[in-house]
């Protein structure tokens, strides 16, 4: 199944999952600016994500409009929508967890969050690139081989990073703050992986 799918449709369709991922490419370095920022900044850069997710949502409609219409077998159309609907869910988390530190007026993150987030901007960039071997999915051997090293790294920056803000102390809000903010990157880095896993199974059908 080198051409996956029917020409008539073939570079559209492909277009489109390559300008979702495009998207989570743009939303996962704002994000990562975004942390590394105080709060005057955030406020800036939160309207860039702010679009970010609202352009994906749209797109993902757009995605599957086009595999309804597409040759393909129900069973891959809807590995493909599963897919794209779950790039489009990973930008909203990133959103998700820029509104998080702007409503809260969370201060510096620790280190190990900010590293993380470059993680994110990693696996978005190889999400990118898997987009532009849809049509021969047997290249794609090593993308979620990949994303899983990202996601096992980032599991350990996200503990280390709750050590540290225990460690840290503080007001009980200003942990939970804290917490809930950890705690949506680490949901970030999940659908991430999930994402590559879809692509995955798209492979080993193939096989």
């Amino acid at each position: 199944m080198d051409l996956f799918f029917p020409r008539r449709v073939e570079r559209p369709l492909y277009g489109q999952f390559g300008e979702l991922a495009q998207l989570l490419v743009q939303a996962a370095d704002a994000h990562s600016r975004l942390l590394g920022h105080g709060y005057r900044e955030r406020t800036r850069i939160l309207p860039v994500l702010h679009e970010n997710a609202t352009r994906a949502t749209e797109l993902c409609g757009r995605v599957a409009n086009r595999l309804a219409e597409s040759l393909i077998t129900p069973y891959e159309a809807e590995i493909l929508y599963d897919f794209a609907l779950t790039i489009a869910d990973t930008v909203d988390s990133l959103e998700h967890t820029s509104e998080l530190l702007v409503l809260t007026r969370v201060g510096t993150l620790p280190t190990p969050l900010l590293e993380a987030a470059k993680g994110i901007e990693r696996a978005a960039e190889l999400t990118l690139v898997a987009t532009w071997s849809l049509n021969q999915v047997r290249d794609l051997d090593d993308y979620y081989t990949q994303v899983r090293k990202v996601r096992r790294q980032g599991d350990r920056l996200v503990r280390q990073a709750l050590a540290e803000l225990y460690r840290r102390g503080g007001a009980s809000s200003e942990l939970l703050a804290f917490r809930d903010v950890t705690t949506a990157i680490a949901r970030t880095i999940e659908l991430q992986e999930r994402t590559a896993r879809f692509a995955d199974l798209l492979r080993v059908k193939d096989a």
